[in-house]
């Protein structure tokens, strides 16, 4: 086996045996991947009404670190973009430019797939009006 390999089963046994004797293990103490594993996915954006042809910033969090997040963007139609993979940063995050100018007018639908773990983060909704 691999050092990391072995590192890793010896972390986990030891929280494992930690919480059996009920001891309270910190989250700095955890690795970071389960850290990760164990938050609930989750975008934001930096606004609900978009004036075509401005742009919108979306934020994830909570996401694996350092890996692949796929972003799913529904048209006001129902049909959807083709899926978009977003390189999350060392802290399971991300920032992400959506730019209306190929949008149509009406309400969009945004949310974005964990890779890693298959975690769905919340569905957020915005409206593209033209002036």
């Amino acid at each position: 086996m691999s050092k990391h390999l072995l590192t890793t089963i010896l972390a986990v046994v030891c929280l494992m045996a930690a919480a059996a004797c009920g001891a309270a293990v910190e989250p700095s103490e955890t690795a970071p991947a389960q850290q990760a594993a164990a938050q609930t996915p989750k975008i934001t954006i930096s606004t609900t009404k978009l004036v075509h042809p401005e742009h919108l910033e979306m934020r994830g969090s909570g996401f694996s670190p350092k890996h692949n997040a796929k972003s799913h963007l529904k048209r006001a139609d129902g049909t959807e973009f083709p899926v978009l993979n977003i390189l999350t940063d060392e802290h399971g995050e991300f920032v992400h430019d959506v730019d209306s100018l190929l949008l149509m007018v009406g309400t969009h639908e945004l949310w974005v797939f964990d890779e890693t773990t298959g975690a769905q983060s919340n569905v957020a909704r915005f409206e593209v009006v033209r002036e």
